[in-house]
């Protein structure tokens, strides 16, 4: 349960989702709230990434350091901070990997509490199937043919792990999580190999 906290400046009661005091208009200490709270989103894994940034935008503008320049050293301090955890709530959200280990962590589920070396030989097999059909194509086509691929098997993976989401099925989308980042990896190789 989050609780209020009292502005630094004027002693008025600042509700946890508030940066700024809304009786003095001062920026607040930043808080430890969730990436989705910060940025004002909706916990969920489908998430909609132009919504993501015009929030990111919205924030950015509100607490970038350049518009508290010339106000107090706490100020700039507090704008620094807090414009920093807006950028890195920004990637992880922006990236699924991350936005679905973030949804596991506040689901109570420990991404890491599995095994570190990932074990689902049929997942491991259908991964190594992938690489050797790119590495054996002899021509561009080819190899163009094995990402497009691999991109159907990514998006595959997005609507499972969207749908273990749904039905809170944490183990699931936790396995289907570790596969999509083997398959991003593969697919940043692939593309590298181009």
């Amino acid at each position: 349960m989050s609780v209020n906290s009292i502005c630094w400046n004027c002693g008025n009661d600042i509700p946890p989702n508030l940066f700024l005091c809304q009786k003095c208009n001062k920026i607040q200490p930043p808080k430890q709230v969730d990436e989705f709270k910060l940025m004002g989103i909706s916990e969920t894994f489908d998430l909609d990434l132009d919504e993501l940034e015009k929030a990111y935008l919205k924030l950015q503008q509100l607490f970038h350091p350049d518009k508290y320049s010339q106000l107090s050293d706490q100020e700039i301090k507090y704008s620094t901070l807090l414009s920093s955890m807006i950028n890195e709530a920004y990637q992880k959200l922006n990236s699924s990997i991350s936005r679905a280990t973030i949804l596991l962590k506040l689901n109570g589920f420990n991404p890491h509490s599995e095994d570190k070396s990932f074990n689902d030989p049929d997942v491991l097999e259908e991964i190594m199937d992938i690489q050797n059909e790119f590495l054996e194509a002899e021509s561009s086509e080819q190899k163009k043919l094995s990402i497009q691929k691999l991109n159907l098997k990514i998006s595959e993976t997005m609507e499972n792990l969207s749908i273990s989401f749904k039905n809170k099925e944490y183990a699931i989308a936790n396995k289907l999580n570790v596969k999509l980042s083997y398959l991003e990896k593969i697919r940043i190789d692939f593309k590298k190999q181009l």
